[in-house]
């Protein structure tokens, strides 16, 4: 296929997702301004534990970047389990390598009725090495749980940006 009919063939397809109203879901800066709307409105409890904090920070970043709301309509609440599995075991059952798991379940709830109105479940896994050096492999276990607090922040901030437009559809 010569270059000509390659850029019209992308050009139509451009046309065509445009017309329909595809929106690309993992865009980065694509949050409509009717979810930031509904974004705004959620307040997020407190998380227990470090990787907890760490997720809370992520999330009202991602949802609520002006501050915590006031007067919220859903709050927000997780629980998280984390586990370390050695993946990379060496003859004399020395451990090179681990996975660490995070899990999120979460449920956001009307502020006013208490009603469960989406929940679900959030996974994350994050490797490291062990190195010689105890401080780098604390370093690295400590980047592998920050990485996978990310990665579940993400995933719940989409999970609330899918239940908003199936619920509310966009307001933009």
């Amino acid at each position: 296929m010569n270059r000509i009919a390659k850029v019209a063939l992308a050009a139509a397809a451009a046309i065509s997702l445009s017309g329909c109203g595809f929106k690309p879901l993992y865009a980065v800066g694509t949050t409509p301004d009717g979810m930031r709307a509904y974004f705004g409105q959620v307040f997020v409890e407190q998380i227990p534990g470090r990787q907890g904090v760490h997720l809370r920070n992520q999330l009202l970043d991602a949802m609520t970047p002006a501050g915590t709301p006031s007067g919220a309509a859903y709050n927000l609440s997780v629980q998280l389990t984390d586990t370390k599995e050695g993946l990379a075991i060496q003859e004399n059952t020395q451990i090179t390598r681990y996975n660490y798991t995070l899990t999120a379940r979460y449920e956001l709830r009307d502020a006013v009725s208490n009603e469960v109105l989406d929940k679900g479940t959030a996974r994350a896994i994050a490797a490291y090495n062990v190195v010689d050096s105890q401080f780098g492999t604390q370093s690295a276990e400590r980047d592998a749980q920050d990485r996978a607090a990310r990665e579940v922040g993400e995933d719940i901030r989409l999970r609330l940006g899918l239940y908003f437009e199936n619920r509310f559809g966009s307001r933009n």
